[in-house]
């Protein structure tokens, strides 16, 4: 019987017969074809490699790769974005920028216009002269040409004139100065003076002692008031005829009852100045400093003090607010005192003032009619003088600020209108310049409503330009 170990189909002879695999072999193997084709993940056991270092090993170089490639693309997109976001933001300030001297060119036109109409107003209004104007320069002028005629025929009716103009002059000044809240000027001492003087002639003429108060006040302050603030005989202002007939009408009146009225018809009307040739110095300097006290009382109960709020906040003005800021003489002086003593020193200041301006009074112009009457007419001279200063330095120069700021705004318009033509302007629209102004105005094909035609500009700044050389 066979050994079954040595049978060719027993399990013993069939490994026998099966070649021994070497594991050496099969690594070694495995080496060399990881070198061709890399390690094969799914079959190889597990090495020493985690995921992370295979992802950095092979898939950041071909990225590295991928931006070096595509970067030229990238960029050139980011330079053409950027390049056309400012293209679009230069044409929107353009457009703004446009838009923006458009608007300021047409209000500068609309000023222009607005200036030229006015003066071309304020021309034409200088020549035809309003009705109000027209009838102040009318009294005016025939209140001198008329007080003059009085003076020379009928010296004894001009405090009757005095009466009637001061019904006429001195309710204006009241309703004036209230509508304008200037009332508290009212109380001043030129209007007291010449109420006392109104008192004299109607109700007490029998009264020495107010007789030399209203004679040294009126060629006391009242008189030297017109050199002092310069009151003018300008005759189309019917505030500086009423300020001027305030200071000057009440020397006038006296002087003539003094030295150029027939003495019986002046004892007869003013039994006050019977027998009196003269007048004391000292008495009529003791007259005036109690009239002038009593007044300084009673300004300052009632509207120094009583008044003070208003006049501090402003709201209302009178004499000493007024004089005591700016620049003038007054003003310099109080800026030296403390402020609490102000206000004293300013009515102290008054009272001297009066005082002195009275002395010559009684001393030189009761006594003398050649000296009374050259001071008249110096003070008639100086008021003649300041009008006629007003007439060519203030009104003349006015007039030649308005037309200077005139110029500036057509200068400046000009100057915006060459801006917008070196923009460009917008299709439809076309610019015409003013041969007379260097202004651009806006011309369309449809019409030619709203605005003054460059020959009426022209025109109308020809004739300021006129205007400007007779001034």
């Amino acid at each position: 019987m066979a050994d079954p170990a040595s049978s060719p189909s027993s399990p013993a002879t069939r490994r026998s017969m099966t070649p021994a695999l070497s594991r050496s072999n099969s690594f070694g193997s495995m080496a060399s074809t990881d070198l061709l084709d890399g390690p094969d993940l799914l079959t190889s056991a597990p090495s020493g490699m985690p995921l992370a270092d295979l992802l950095e090993t092979y898939v950041n170089p071909r990225l590295d790769w991928a931006e070096r490639r595509f970067r030229p693309y990238v960029n050139d997109v980011k330079l053409k974005a950027r390049a056309r976001r400012e293209n679009l933001v230069k044409r929107a300030r353009s457009k703004q920028e446009i838009k923006a001297l458009e608007k300021e060119l047409t209000k500068l036109r609309g000023k222009v216009s607005d200036r030229v109409d006015k003066l071309n107003a304020r021309w034409t209004d200088a020549k035809n002269v309003r009705l109000r104007d027209k009838l102040s320069f009318l009294v005016g002028v025939m209140n001198l040409v008329a007080s003059s005629l009085i003076f020379a025929f009928r010296p004894e009716w001009v405090p009757l004139v005095y009466t009637l103009q001061s019904a006429f002059f001195l309710p204006i000044r009241v309703w004036t100065y209230t509508r304008l809240k200037w009332h508290y000027f009212l109380f001043d001492f030129c209007y007291a003076a010449n109420v006392a003087a109104l008192a004299f002639i109607w109700i007490w003429p029998a009264s020495p002692f107010l007789f030399t108060i209203v004679y040294c006040a009126a060629h006391g302050p009242l008189a030297w008031s017109v050199i002092t603030w310069r009151n003018s005989f300008v005759f189309h202002s019917l505030e500086k005829v009423t300020s001027t007939f305030i200071h000057i009408y009440p020397p006038f009146v006296f002087t003539t009852l003094r030295h150029f009225t027939p003495a019986h018809i002046v004892e007869a009307k003013y039994p006050a100045m019977h027998n009196l040739p003269e007048l004391s110095s000292w008495t009529a300097f003791l007259f005036n400093l109690v009239f002038y006290a009593a007044w300084q009382w009673a300004y300052y109960i009632f509207i120094g003090i009583r008044k003070s709020k208003k006049i501090a906040s402003g709201e209302r003005i009178n004499s000493y607010s007024t004089l005591s800021k700016g620049k003038g003489a007054i003003a310099n002086l109080l800026a030296k005192v403390p402020d609490a003593a102000r206000e004293p020193a300013f009515m102290l200041l008054q009272m001297v003032y009066t005082i002195v301006c009275t002395l010559p009074a009684p001393v030189i112009f009761y006594r003398s009619s050649f000296a009374s009457a050259t001071f008249l007419i110096f003070i008639l001279t100086m008021s003649v003088w300041n009008g006629a200063s007003y007439y060519v330095e203030v009104w003349g120069r006015r007039f030649e600020k308005e037309l200077q700021a005139l110029r500036r705004e057509l200068e400046a318009a000009k100057e915006v209108s060459m801006a917008l033509d070196s923009e460009g302007k917008p299709t439809g629209t076309t610019t015409s310049s003013n041969a007379g102004t260097g202004v651009a105005t806006p011309v369309s094909g449809q019409g030619h409503g709203g605005e003054a035609s460059p020959t009426s500009r022209q025109s109308s700044e020809g004739e300021l330009v006129e205007a400007r050389k007779d001034v």
